[in-house]
Parts: C-alpha cells; sequence; structure tokens
C-alpha cells in the first residue's frame, strides 16, 4: 500500500490530473450501474427487507418506550424529599451516624418498592449509591448483597464510572454481570444517573436500574422472515446482549457479525458481511443500542443482476474517453506552469529582472501576478538596503573626520606639558594632560564600539578641559552602575550632549552649573543621561546659534549624526531624546541595546 502511494507521489502533474479526471467519470458509472442493476432485483428482495426493517425499528420504539419511564425514575432521588435530603446528609457530623444511617436504609427501601418497582415491571433491582458515606443508602433486595465486591470493585466497574462521570444524565449500560445482588452474577443491562444537587452541583451518588437480558425478550416476537433469519440486540459498546444462540450472548459484535460490519441507524441495508448474507439495523435514540437482522440473500431473491456485460463495456469506453479529454486539459494547464518554472530557474541564478506574463487568466495569472510583485519588492529591498547602507557608511565617515586624531597634535602636546612642567605651570601642565588623554582615546581606539568605562574615561578628561576654559564655573557628578562599566556602546555618545549643555546651558547663568551624567540598565536596555541645571536647552536638539561668534566645534558630531547613527545601527526603538526639566535645566537621554560582546 504505501509502495503504491509512493508511486502515486511521484508521478507527474499532468499524470496525477488524468488519473483524477478518470476516477471522477468512473466512480459516477459505477454507482449509476449499481443502481440500475437493483431495479431488475426480484420484488421479494424489496418486500422482505422492508419488514425486517419496520420489524427492527419496531423493537427500538418498544425498547426507548420501555426505557422513557426509567429515565424519569432515575429523578426520584431528586424530587423525593426525604430521599434528596437523606443523600445530603454528613453522617460524620451525627451524634450516632450507625443508627441515623440504618434509619434512613430502611426509610429509602420502603420508598423503592413503593415508588419505584411498583412502576415497572423491566426493573430487577435498583441500587441507591450515598457518595459522602461511600455506601449503599438503598437497595431493592434486601437479603443478599455481595459486601466483598462492593468493597473492592463496585465503584471501579467501567459502567458505575461512565454514570458518575456523565455529571446528572441519564446512562443507558450495555450487556454486564450483575455481582452485587446476586450471587451467580446474572448477565443485565443497566440504566443509571449521578445524582447532583440541583443548587450546589455537588455529587451526591448515583441510582442504577438493573434490567435481566431475559426480561428484554418480552419487546420483541421471535418472528422469522425466514428459516435461516438471526436477530440480535447490541449495546452501545458493541456487544450482543441477545441472540438465539445463548453462547454468542456478551461477545463482541465483531466476532459474531464480522470486523467489516457497520450499522446503520435508518434501518436501510447496511452491507455485506459475506457474499450470500445481508444485514440490516436500526438504532435507538435513547439508549444507543442497536436491534440488527442478518438474512442470507438466497432467502431474500433470486440473483438476477441484468445489463452487467453492459455497463462492463460502457465503462471501458467512457474509460478510454477520460483518458483523451484529461491528457488534453492537463496539457492545457501544464503549459503556463513550463513557462513559469524556467522563469523561476532564471530568478534563482541571480536575474531579477525576469518579466512575467501578468495578462495570464486564471490561478495560473494570479501567480504570474504574485511572482511579479515578490520580485518588484525584493528589487526594491535590494535598493532600499544599498542605500542605507551607503547612507550608514557616510555618517561613520562624517564621525571619525569629526574626531582630532593625527598622532603628530599627541606627540606636540606631550611636549609642551613637559615644558609647562619644566617652568612650573602646574595648571597648563594639568590641561595638557586631560587633552593629551583625550587625543590618545581617539588615536587609540578603531572601530565603532568602546567599553562604558573607556567612554567614562574620556568623559572625565573632556569636562576636565572644558573645567578649565571656563574657570571653575560648573560641577560634574558621575552616576555610573559598577554593573555596566564592561557593557559595550557606540563611541562618542555622550560627548555631544556634554558639550550642549556647557556651550548652550550654562552660557550667560549667574549661578554655578551642575552637571550629572548617568549610566544604568532599564528595561533590558542601556540608558546614558546627561541632565544639567543650566538655562534651558531647546525640546526639539536644535541649538541657537551663539551670538558672540561660532562655538568651539572641539569633537562634537551633532546630535542628528548621533539619532542617525543609533538608528542605523539598532534600529527605530532606540535613539536620543532631550527635554526640559521642570526645576529649570535640561535632560538628554540616550537609550541603546546592551551589548557585552565585541561589536563589528
Amino acid at each position: 500500500m504505501n509502495r503504491l502511494k509512493q508511486k502515486m507521489l511521484d508521478l507527474s502533474l499532468e499524470h496525477k490530473l488524468i488519473a483524477a479526471f478518470s476516477c471522477f467519470i468512473i466512480v459516477p458509472l459505477i454507482l449509476i450501474g449499481g443502481i440500475v442493476s437493483w431495479v431488475y432485483v426480484d420484488n421479494n428482495r424489496t418486500t422482505m427487507i422492508d419488514a425486517a426493517v419496520e420489524n427492527n425499528k419496531q423493537i427500538v420504539k418498544n425498547i426507548d418506550t420501555s426505557l422513557q419511564p426509567l429515565l424519569r425514575l432515575s429523578m426520584f432521588p431528586i424530587q423525593d424529599s426525604t430521599v434528596y435530603q437523606i443523600m445530603r446528609k454528613d453522617y460524620a457530623k451525627i451524634e450516632y451516624p450507625l443508627l441515623e444511617r440504618g434509619q434512613d436504609f430502611d426509610k429509602v427501601n420502603g420508598l423503592i418498592q413503593s415508588g419505584i418497582m411498583l412502576y415497572s415491571d423491566l426493573i430487577d433491582s435498583v441500587v441507591i449509591y450515598h457518595e459522602n458515606s461511600k455506601s449503599i443508602i438503598g437497595r431493592s433486595n434486601r437479603e443478599y448483597m455481595n459486601a466483598a465486591y462492593f468493597r473492592d470493585r463496585f465503584t471501579e466497574e467501567p459502567f458505575v464510572r461512565k454514570i458518575r462521570e456523565a455529571y446528572g444524565l441519564f446512562v443507558p449500560i450495555g450487556i454486564h454481570k450483575e455481582e452485587l445482588l446476586s450471587a451467580k452474577g446474572v448477565p443485565v443491562v443497566s440504566v443509571g444517573r449521578a445524582i447532583m444537587d440541583p443548587y450546589t452541583k455537588e455529587d451526591l451518588g448515583f441510582i442504577l436500574f438493573n434490567i435481566s437480558v431475559d426480561k428484554l425478550k418480552t419487546l420483541w416476537s421471535d418472528t422469522a422472515f425466514s428459516e435461516n433469519t438471526s436477530f440480535y440486540l447490541i449495546d452501545e459498546a458493541d456487544r450482543i446482549v441477545h441472540s438465539m444462540n445463548a453462547e454468542e450472548i456478551g461477545l463482541p459484535a465483531s466476532e459474531v457479525l464480522g470486523s467489516e460490519f457497520q450499522y446503520h441507524k435508518d434501518g436501510k441495508v447496511n452491507t455485506q458481511i459475506a457474499r450470500d448474507t445481508y444485514i440490516i439495523s436500526s438504532g435507538s435514540s435513547l439508549a444507543n443500542w442497536k436491534a440488527v437482522t442478518v438474512i442470507p440473500k438466497k432467502d431474500l431473491f433470486s440473483i438476477v443482476y441484468l445489463m452487467v456485460a453492459v455497463l462492463i463495456g460502457v465503462l471501458i469506453l467512457l474509460l478510454v474517453l477520460s483518458i483523451l479529454i484529461s491528457a488534453r486539459i492537463a496539457t492545457t494547464i501544464m503549459k503556463p506552469l513550463a513557462v513559469l518554472n524556467s522563469k523561476m530557474k532564471l530568478v534563482s541564478q541571480g536575474q531579477l529582472n525576469v518579466s512575467l506574463d501578468t495578462k495570464q487568466r486564471g490561478e495560473i495569472g494570479v501567480i504570474n501576478n504574485t511572482v511579479d510583485q515578490m520580485l518588484k519588492e525584493i528589487r526594491e529591498l535590494i535598493e532600499r538596503i544599498y542605500v542605507e547602507e551607503e547612507e550608514k557608511r557616510k555618517l561613520e565617515m562624517n564621525a571619525l573626520q569629526s574626531q582630532i586624531r593625527p598622532h603628530f597634535i599627541y606627540n606636540t602636546l606631550n611636549v609642551i606639558k613637559w615644558m609647562a612642567k619644566i617652568q612650573g605651570a602646574a595648571g597648563i601642565e594639568e590641561a595638557l594632560q586631560a587633552f593629551s588623554s583625550v587625543i590618545k582615546f581617539t588615536v587609540k581606539k578603531e572601530g565603532n564600539y568602546v567599553t562604558i568605562a573607556e567612554e567614562v574615561e574620556f568623559m572625565e578628561n573632556y569636562t576636565k578641559i572644558l573645567d578649565f576654559r571656563y574657570f571653575n564655573t560648573f560641577d560634574v557628578t558621575y552616576e555610573v552602575d559598577p554593573a555596566v562599566m564592561k557593557y559595550r556602546t557606540l563611541k562618542f555618545l555622550l560627548q555631544p550632549l556634554v558639550e550642549n549643555a556647557v556651550f548652550h546651558g550654562f552660557e550667560g547663568i549667574d549661578y554655578k552649573g551642575h552637571l550629572i551624567i548617568a549610566i544604568y540598565e532599564d528595561q533590558g536596555a542601556l540608558v546614558m543621561k546627561v541632565e544639567d541645571n543650566g538655562r534651558g536647552f531647546p525640546e526639539d536638539g536644535q541649538p541657537k546659534k551663539e551670538q558672540n561668534g561660532p562655538r568651539d566645534g572641539f569633537n562634537s558630531i551633532g546630535l542628528n549624526n548621533i539619532r542617525n547613527r543609533i538608528s542605523l545601527h539598532f534600529g527605530p526603538e532606540y535613539g536620543l531624546w532631550i527635554q526640559r526639566r521642570e526645576q529649570g535645566g535640561t535632560v538628554a537621554w540616550i537609550r541603546v541595546p546592551i551589548i557585552t560582546e565585541e561589536a563589528g
């Protein structure tokens, strides 16, 4: 089977279409041929089958009619106030539980005899189980109960579990042995219902009615349609409840009727289990049991199938025609697919400028339009990536060009520093030392990324230079979380913010400036904040041009440059934000992802 399936999968699409079209023609013809053949079957077949169907339906109707009163009686523990109150009792909270339970047992037994057993001749025995005390609170047979069976197996029986799991619904149970109130374990069928508190939905127990299999025989007659006709009653678990052969009772229906047997609830002919046998079945809507009649075909009609040879000839002729027609249809479908396949091979080789026939109609036209749109979007995406990479490269070049990196400046500053030291100019020496460290940072560090520790050291030297320039007119406070010192970030992100805070925020103020540089981790991202108490910086991040000449452009990359670099490197969810402080001044913060490894 698997080999045949694999061969079918390996067929080309054209051959699959031919096979499919052929099947769509053959199958209806076979059905039509079968219907025509049945028209010529002897009228006795129809008459006897109809009679068997009606007999099955009547048996099912009798079963439903007999079980209907049991459905109402199963509500007895809820409808009767005495039994309902007993079912709700918790004997563990009663002073004399054994005495109370014994009195309740007698009450329930009396009610069973007067309120249940008198209403139905079909019931053999009744059991009411009390969930709270795990005991039988009432039973129709007071003379005998198998205590060991009750203790060890009763509540674990599949039919008991089925009743309890139905949560108050009416549950018919197929054939099984009754071992609780019968010493011999007689075969019975049962119906039951879990007793649920209608207000709290608490499980109070269940009620079980047992019906002897022998009493079920009163629901149908022994009339046979022929000498070899057999009748079976099958329960919801597909086990034989009734058979003329006593040895078959309780066996699975598949062992008696065959493993391929399937039931038919409307009473029509179902299928053959042998070449000479028919089966008729009807189902009960209440109990889900089935009445099945098995009639040998020879007893129904004389076998005469007319026109079989004609039908076979017609099938062969139509098969040939269907193959020819399907081959033509398959070719019409496959030709545009072959063209599409050849062009897609060109695309796989890198030729993205392939043009497709977008005027093609039908599904092929839809595919062509979709692929053409996809290729157009791919070309646009490549162009956009190229433009973005070019812009990123230009931004990086601008950043690098704006950095003061020549080695000779660094060497010259060292010479001046030693001259200042020799001449005793300590302030000049300290300023040159800080400036030299800044130049050294720009010269030494290659690539785009530095550690937070390196960035902080650079800012300390840079602010020291600004402090000399502005004659100690501002203070700097660093609030850097030690845990982030080893993280990496883009170079020169803080310097433009500090530069703008000092050049624009502290200009013209009559009090000492205060600058706070904070770096910390927040919600999985790295936050770098520069806060000042100056005269305020425009929220749009565009400082006004200084009126006293051009501002010092030392190491200033520009705020827009920083925004673009962050967006290109990390995406639009990160960036730079600037706003005024309520108490005066400006706060600017940068949010970038946490980077713990070396970046390119």
